[in-house]
């Protein structure tokens, strides 16, 4: 983690394979947002990465250089931002390919998302199957051991709230991706102090 070195570091992963995705531009407004409350912020845009499908027993050299950053991004991550479009009444198949990656963060002392942060978007272009994706994400984060962020941001209708580029226009969405990117830094910082704290307490000990 970067904490020791005075600023923490939030990675975005997010989009889908569709040029212009709100998904992603909701990611970029939290991610802008966690900028902005001091954390250094890496941005993996899933349509250019290219990702292969995830095949187990295969050895992460086998796969392109898509893979290697996307798993050097999240090693490196003290928190995370994850947006997704809701597809078929849960999340798109490209974020949860991307996620299964995180097998490669399998070892040592902190495995998989152990210890992370994880914020949630979602993007839908109905009323209900944002907050399925929402949902079917927090269970993705719990089994790779990651701590969702308690404010979700699902964005409803979203082709009426984004612009051509998928940019967020409606300012209440908006406000709320501002509001999460903020909390990931706050909640990422108490939780490196404290690991901080109690590690010192043990060498005192």
């Amino acid at each position: 983690m970067t904490f020791r070195e005075g600023r923490l570091k939030v990675v975005g992963i997010g989009g889908t394979l569709w040029e212009g995705s709100a998904s992603l531009g909701a990611l970029r407004r939290a991610l802008a947002a966690a900028g902005e409350a001091g954390a250094e912020t890496g941005f993996l845009d899933l349509r250019e990465l290219d990702l292969p499908m995830y095949k187990p027993g295969r050895s992460l050299e086998e796969y392109g250089p898509g893979v290697g950053r996307l798993v050097g991004e999240l090693r490196g991550a003290d928190a995370v931002l994850i947006s997704t479009a809701a597809y078929h009444g849960t999340l798109a198949s490209v974020t949860k390919n991307a996620l299964d990656f995180a097998q490669f963060l399998s070892g040592g002392e902190h495995p998989y998302l152990d210890g992370k942060v994880v914020g949630l978007i979602s993007t839908a272009g109905g009323e209900q199957a944002g907050a399925n994706a929402a949902g079917a994400m927090v269970h993705v984060v719990h089994a790779l051991r990651g701590v969702v962020a308690p404010l979700v941001v699902s964005i409803p209708k979203a082709w009426q709230r984004a612009d051509g580029s998928g940019n967020v226009t409606d300012e209440v969405y908006g406000g709320r991706l501002d509001a999460l990117g903020e909390l990931v830094v706050d909640l990422a910082g108490g939780l490196a102090a404290r690991n901080e704290e109690t590690e010192f307490a043990g060498v005192a000990g």
